[in-house]
């Protein structure tokens, strides 16, 4: 009853107080442990005989001694014992007489570990059990007695733990001669063997064995970390916990969870140079321009396509294709509606109108190398050109100086009104004077165009109508490189 009490203390308390200790392969061995215990010696008492039991007890069943053991590397180790039993006989004819039992031994144990500071130990091995019972006539007797048991280690430092074991002691003989002085007349023992059960706790120091410098529980031969601040957790390889490996040990890190790969400071914590939300480490892009919105990669995004992140486009639909200013909005240098990028004519003359890709009529026909203009007007009847075609033929003429390496044919036609021959011949005026026209104000090599009047041959509408004459009467423009 008094160990119960002492061990309903003892245990939860050594719970509490124990202090982490790393490198459990190491605990308690490659050394001398040293154990004193205090405890009880059960199993002395009523014996059965063929009759009635003859009912005696050991009023005092409290047991002391001590073991010196040694474990090795692989948890094999021995251990010597020795305890010491000083009692009363209870309820027997010797009622009151003393009663003194030794055990002395030796065992083999294995011990492993447990948890963190626990250790579980098995025990076998054998020694001599000695009784002594004051009854007179009776002499002291000892027997060979056959022992198992287990015991748990609770370490509070690598040098001292508690202990708690349990044994079994069986003996064939064990107190042969006391307990047939116990025995009725004529009365036979039935079972002649004696077993006893031992319940401990004790403290034990542990000598020798591996140094640890730097006390964090691993040995210096094992220890990858001998510096480890006091105090500090390690793992079996005597290196400071890093919980979130980020390279700073655990008990250094003020940013205990930084995601996988991010690139930390010196407090453990992760940067962002950027600022765009994305740790460096895991940020692919480190430089995203401030205001740019990023994805899980920290690579900014472009939707439309034009070189201005999201978060900084101000236009983010744009056309694919067109060029745009640093706001990610589109450009139009020639302001004539089609987007730079798109814009096939880029210098189109202001109020111009233009096709689908930036380009006159004019510009067009010239890129396609066939400019066909039914708007090129002149005198009646002559080949003097009227004011309002001018601006037609200086678009023309500004057009060929960025071609001068062309060569350019001026094709002039009639309708079929009047006489073929007249037309043939002013066709051709009308072709010269284009000619002349066009290399007296602007720089271009008279060698470069020629004139050829092709007079009503060439029809490209019919002659029938107004619409057709009209479109009859025309000058072209054929260009090769």
């Amino acid at each position: 009853m008094k160990l119960a009490c002492v061990l309903a203390v003892l245990v939860p308390a050594a719970l509490c107080l124990t202090t982490p200790v790393q490198a459990q392969d190491d605990l308690g061995r490659g050394g001398v442990e040293i154990n004193a215990f205090y405890g009880v010696l059960n199993g002395i008492g009523t014996q059965e005989f063929a009759e009635d039991p003859v009912p005696w007890s050991l009023d005092n069943n409290q047991y002391f001694g001590g073991r010196l053991g040694y474990v090795f590397r692989n948890g094999l180790g021995l251990e010597g014992f020795f305890g010491y039993l000083d009692s009363q006989i209870q309820g027997s004819p010797f009622s009151r007489q003393n009663a003194t039992a030794t055990n002395w031994g030796g065992d083999l144990t294995y011990t492993f570990n447990i948890e963190r500071n626990f250790q579980f130990a098995l025990l076998a091995g054998g020694g001599s059990q000695n009784w002594s019972l004051d009854i007179p006539g009776l002499e002291s007797e000892s027997a060979f007695a056959f022992n198992y048991g287990a015991a748990l280690k609770v370490f509070f430092t690598r040098a001292f733990a508690m202990r708690i074991d349990w044994r079994n002691y069986h003996s064939a003989d064990g107190l042969k001669s006391a307990r047939a002085a116990l025995n009725p007349e004529g009365a036979e023992l039935e079972n002649r063997s004696l077993n006893t059960t031992e319940w401990t706790i004790g403290a034990s120091l542990f000598l020798g064995g591996p140094k640890d410098s730097d006390r964090d529980g691993v040995t210096d031969s094992r220890d990858a970390c001998p510096n480890t601040p006091r105090g500090v957790d390690v793992d079996a390889s005597g290196c400071a916990f890093d919980y979130d490996g980020d390279g700073v040990a655990a008990y250094l890190d003020t940013c205990p969870d930084t995601p996988a790969g991010a690139t930390v400071d010196g407090s453990g914590c992760p940067a962002d140079s950027d600022s765009d939300g994305v740790l460096d480490g895991i940020d692919q892009c480190a430089n995203t321009p401030s205001g740019a919105e990023v994805d899980d990669r920290g690579c900014p995004t472009d939707r439309d396509g034009d070189g201005i992140f999201v978060g900084i486009d101000l236009c983010p639909d744009t056309p694919a294709g067109v060029r745009v200013d640093a706001t990610g909005c589109p450009m139009d240098t020639d302001a004539d509606g089609v987007f730079d990028g798109i814009d096939q004519c880029p210098d189109t003359p202001a109020g111009a109108e233009v096709d689908s890709v930036g380009c006159t009529v004019v510009q067009a026909g010239i890129a396609a190398g066939l400019l066909v203009l039914d708007n090129v007007e002149f005198e009646f009847n002559s080949a003097d050109i009227t004011p309002a075609t001018l601006a037609t033929l200086n678009e023309v003429g500004q057009a060929l100086t960025t071609r001068p390496e062309a060569s350019v044919e001026i094709q002039g036609h009639t309708d079929a009104v009047g006489a073929a021959a007249y037309n043939m011949q002013l066709s051709q005026r009308r072709a010269g004077a284009v000619r002349d026209y066009l290399l007296e104000n602007f720089d271009l090599n008279a060698t470069q165009l020629t004139a050829k009047g092709f007079g009503e041959a060439d029809p490209i509408a019919s002659n029938d109508t107004d619409e057709g004459r009209a479109r009859n009467r025309r000058v072209q423009f054929v260009i090769e490189e």
